[in-house]
């Protein structure tokens, strides 16, 4: 479901209701927030670390500093795939020297050896930092030597030579070796022919020839041999062969025959044991919950035992009931073995969320070639935990505050694996400045949710539908929010007088430093389904999605002040304001296909498709107000996430993203699209050279979405993103980026906006911008800092009528680089 703020892009931005969204600025020096302070600190002290390395270096020691390789073949041969192989033999066996980091790795190892020599209590039992430096050695040349000429044996160039030689002219104690690598003609794939002394696996492996990999006229690779080793290992065991192994088959191989060419016998070892030759078949199946170890299953008497479903349910003060483990496990007693049920059960277990160590094993039976007992032996978590989180926030706006999180989690509610969530949240936000100088002095966020997830699905007859799903869930939500402000009525006078309310008038008479209180309730609830029937695929269906707002405030004139303050700059009534009472029916469904979860693919796929049919009911506030007197609007919600991966190799990626989505009215002529169902564009995962909310909707200049304003939003988005990825090591990554997109208004009054969607003015109004990032994988998480400029700006004719020396000007947004921080990949 597309909650309240669904659409706000999170980072180290963070969209608001009541309150701006702020830019949290990275200093890691304490010195300045510029881009380029930062940048060159952190470039002075990387240098200072390279450099440091040669004092630990022992005497007449060099570090090997890496080498080259120069590929020569006969005119108009390709040898892409060759200089890879070979290139990657050098990268295993020199010392990783970091773009900027110098050896930081090896800097890092040393000072572990100064920290354990001097405190050996303390880092002794700790895992070593960095790596250990690699010096250079001639034996290490040689043996480099000898691995480059056999790589481009594996890659069918059997006429090789390889040759070295030493680069001395390096920095202080450091040397290289460049290699240059001779090869002829590759060798081709001419035939492969097949000799099996069983019938059993000649009935399965004999119908993969047609796709072998080992196909005529085809470069020779040693890949291609293994890779076709390995297809026929999978395709024994999904045909119930658990024992099947790749290396009981030998491939022989004939070089002399013909002009390059390669003939190949694939057959069965002599000495494969005779278990690997047959189908295993499942007898008995043992689960034991709560078992410490594997070897402590014997302590369990036969009163310890449960019989369902087929199988033995063996603990003591059983985590789970016994019915909920028959539902996980996919394989039966007198099942064959199946790879793909196994997968299953382990997925539906490790769904539970109620295990912390899960193990399956098949054991032979004695005195049998073709039978297996399945074990099953689990570790239980603890069932409930309390959680707490404790922040500060602060905003480009001065806006100062406390954040408080906290949560009650219980993993196994009535023994069924339920897991239940409550979460309580509380957000202030107090302006830093003279209180008297702000129209919202301080604003309050105060939210309690409680969601219920059931690892199954709450059907009838669902037993029947479990074979064919991979894992399902059913998922229950409530939520409630409250948000309030304070506003000093002195700071809108201009409102106050322009409009004629005059009761505020009197009271701001009567009071300078009188205030008034706005609050704005918001509950939801939520009933749907999860399953996934592939691996890849993921649905959620939530045949019941209710959300409802309303609006408290002392009296309508307060109201009525803050609907004029938070309209749309440049337009009148656009959308629909946040201060409406509001009831919207929103059934939704979501496909989510991942192809990257099969494994990695030269092109994969991310496709994630959101669709809802929404009826918005609008009904009056105030106080003689009549809530049959309702407009109700019908608004599908279609949203799209694209995105391509064309993977070259382990190191280099090039990412693109398409987000798109739209709001439209059905039964009438405008749709009343609620702000929390409103596409925002800007931020670390999205536009970003932009700020959230800092483009759209069209050419609307930005200078006015601050605390109480209600611009940045619109019902139609489209944007897209481009992303060159480059590995350095395994922990350094470059980027190279270019976003583009907008949002807009699309039906949403009777009238025609300045800010609607029109596909001749479309070009013109889309954002552009453009840079670069490095990302560090620190293994538990991605660290991101990128740098993006903007290009293209769609408001900025209409901002230059807007800036000093002009009788309008505003704070408008400067176009200038930015810093952004953010953790994982943005997309």
């Amino acid at each position: 479901m597309k909650g309240f703020n669904s659409n706000a892009k999170r980072g180290f931005n963070q969209t608001g209701s009541f309150r701006e969204l702020a830019e949290l600025l990275w200093s890691p020096c304490g010195i300045s927030t510029s881009p380029c302070t930062c940048v060159c600190a952190l470039l002075l002290l990387f240098f200072f670390t390279s450099c440091s390395v040669t004092q630990y270096l022992p005497e007449g020691e060099y570090l090997y500093n890496g080498s080259s390789v120069r590929v020569t073949a006969p005119k108009g041969q390709s040898v892409g795939e060759l200089e890879t192989a070979v290139t990657g033999v050098l990268n295993n066996n020199t010392n990783a020297r970091l773009p900027i980091l110098g050896y930081y790795e090896i800097y890092r190892w040393y000072k572990f050896e100064e920290k354990l020599a001097a405190r050996p209590e303390k880092f002794g039992e700790k895992d070593h930092w960095g790596r250990e430096p690699i010096f250079f050695d001639e034996t290490l040349v040689e043996s480099v030597n000898a691995l480059i000429e056999n790589r481009a044996s594996n890659e069918g160039y059997f006429n090789n030579e390889a040759d070295w030689k030493l680069d001395t002219n390096q920095a202080a104690q450091t040397i290289s070796a460049s290699f240059d690598l001779s090869v002829g003609r590759p060798y081709l794939m001419d035939s492969v022919r097949y000799f099996w002394r069983d019938s059993a696996v000649a009935r399965v492996i004999n119908p993969l020839r047609e796709n072998s990999p080992l196909a005529k006229e085809k470069r020779y690779k040693l890949d291609n041999v293994k890779a076709e080793r390995e297809r026929w290992q999978n395709a024994l065991r999904e045909a119930g062969f658990y024992y099947a192994r790749s290396e009981d088959y030998l491939f022989l191989a004939d070089t002399v025959a013909g002009d390059h060419k390669v003939n190949m016998l694939a057959k069965l070892k002599d000495e494969v044991p005779s278990n690997h030759l047959l189908p295993q078949r499942i007898v008995a199946i043992n689960v034991h919950q709560n078992a410490e170890t594997q070897d402590s299953a014997g302590r369990y008497s036969a009163s310890d035992t449960v019989k369902t479903g087929g199988l033995n349910v063996i603990c003591r003060d059983c985590p789970l009931r016994a019915k909920i483990i028959d539902e996980a496990f996919e394989p039966m007693a007198g099942d064959l073995y199946s790879p793909l049920a196994h997968k299953k059960t382990l997925q539906r277990l490790a769904d539970y969320n109620t295990f912390r160590y899960i193990a399956m094993s098949y054991d032979p039976v004695p005195g049998s070639d073709s039978s297996l007992v399945l074990n099953a032996y689990m570790q239980p978590r603890l069932p409930r935990r309390f959680e707490g989180e404790l922040g500060l926030s602060y905003n480009s706006a001065d806006y100062f505050g406390p954040n408080v999180t906290l949560a009650y989690v219980n993993r196994n509610l009535l023994r069924g694996a339920e897991l239940l969530r409550v979460e309580g949240d509380f957000t202030y936000a107090q302006f830093l400045g003279d209180a008297r100088t702000a129209r919202v002095p301080q604003s309050g966020i105060y939210g309690l949710s409680a969601k219920l997830n059931v690892p199954r699905l709450w059907l009838p007859k669902r037993r029947k539908l479990i074979p064919r799903v991979y894992t399902s869930g059913t998922v229950m939500e409530l939520s409630g929010k409250v948000e309030s402000l304070s506003m000093n009525l002195a700071q809108f006078t201009d409102e106050i007088e322009a409009s004629d309310l005059s009761g505020l008038a009197s009271e701001l008479e009567a009071d300078p430093d009188a205030k008034e209180s706005l609050s704005l309730m918001q509950l939801s609830a939520q009933f749907g389904y999860t399953w996934k029937r592939r691996v890849v695929n993921n649905h959620q269906l939530n045949p019941l999605s209710i959300r409802f707002q309303n609006p408290s405030v002392a009296t309508e004139e307060v109201l009525e002040l803050a609907r004029q303050v938070n309209l749309a700059p440049g337009t009148d009534d656009a959308l629909t304001n946040r201060f409406d009472r509001m009831l919207v029916f929103s059934p939704n469904y979501t496909l989510t296909n991942d192809t990257r979860l099969a494994g990695l693919k030269t092109h994969s796929f991310f496709w994630k498709q959101f669709v809802s049919m929404n009826m918005n009911n609008v009904f009056p506030v105030g106080t003689g107000a009549d809530v049959r007197d309702r407009e109700v609007s019908y608004y599908p919600l279609l949203e799209t996430d694209f995105r391509y991966y064309l993977t070259f190799n382990k190191k280099q990626q090039i990412a693109t993203r398409f987000h798109g989505g739209i709001a439209f009215p059905l039964f009438s002529d405008r749709a009343i699209v609620p702000y929390f169902d409103l596409f925002s564009i800007g931020g670390p995962n999205s536009l970003r050279g932009f700020a959230p909310r800092q483009v759209g909707p069209g050419r609307t200049v930005p200078f006015a979405n601050n605390l109480l304003t209600f611009g940045g939003f619109g019902n139609l988005i489209l944007e897209g993103s481009i992303e060159y990825r480059h590995r350095v090591n395994e922990i350094v990554e470059l980027a190279l980026f270019a976003d583009a997109g907008n949002i807009w208004t699309y039906k949403t009054e009777l009238e025609e906006l300045d800010t609607d969607f029109k596909t001749d003015a479309f070009a013109g109004d889309v954002a552009v911008n453009a840079g670069l990032g490095v990302r560090f994988d620190l293994q538990f998480l991605i660290l991101r800092i990128d740098l993006a400029q903007p290009l293209v700006t769609p408001y900025e004719e209409a901002a230059a009528q807007l800036v000093i020396p002009l009788e309008d000007a505003r704070d408008v947004p400067a176009d200038n680089l930015r810093l952004v921080v953010a953790f994982g990949y943005p997309f």
